[in-house]
């Protein structure tokens, strides 16, 4: 089980220059939960991502974890959570296992070769990145969460390039990440079907 409690949003405002990117986002994400932020293209899904990473500042509002509030570089946060976006995040010039070797230090070879086999990479293990497909690389990307045993999945987007197949194992895993009182909070424009989840409207 993960010891992470909650996560709380309040009142946030992100501006760039005289515009506001994200104006009065307010939610509570508990254990074993799914908040599946929703809106229109410029919404600010992204950028809620983004400040909710420090990669943005926060002009106004705060954000909680298991009641404490963070500081400007979120690292509580950045220590508890794995965020999977628009583009991959891996670097083109390393191989596939290298790339998860960089990113999740903490797992052994042998972890990561058994989910490389799980998602059907296990031949690709030592191909560099830019030599994969599109659909190649997202798997990839997921295989992070497949390794990892971060309470918190911040999720942009990442039934993107995924046939039918992989996303039914995703939905899996989501399923079984939230079981174990992980949180999950997804930004998506394919709606979850089979999983229970709290809806957040930009």
């Amino acid at each position: 089980m993960y010891s992470v409690a909650s996560l709380t949003i309040s009142d946030l405002l992100v501006e760039r220059g005289e515009s506001d990117l994200l104006n009065g986002l307010s939610f509570s994400a508990q254990s074993g939960e799914i908040v599946h932020i929703s809106g229109a293209n410029g919404a600010g899904k992204s950028t809620f991502f983004k400040a909710l990473l420090g990669l943005l500042p926060i002009f106004k509002g705060s954000i909680r974890l298991n009641g404490e509030l963070l500081d400007h570089k979120h690292q509580a946060l950045l220590d508890m959570s794995l965020y999977i976006g628009h583009a991959a995040g891996l670097n083109g010039a390393l191989t596939v296992m290298e790339n998860l070797r960089w990113y999740l230090p903490e797992c052994s070879k042998e972890r990561l070769e058994t989910v490389l086999d799980e998602l059907s990479m296990s031949a690709f293990a030592e191909t560099q990145l830019h030599a994969l497909s599109a659909g190649q690389v997202r798997r990839v990307s997921l295989a992070r969460l497949w390794a990892s045993d971060r309470s918190i999945w911040l999720l942009d987007e990442p039934f993107t390039a995924l046939d039918q197949t992989l996303i039914t194992q995703l939905e899996l895993k989501m399923a079984d990440h939230i079981k174990a009182g992980g949180i999950i909070i997804l930004a998506s424009h394919l709606p979850l079907k089979q999983l229970p989840f709290q809806l957040v409207e930009l």
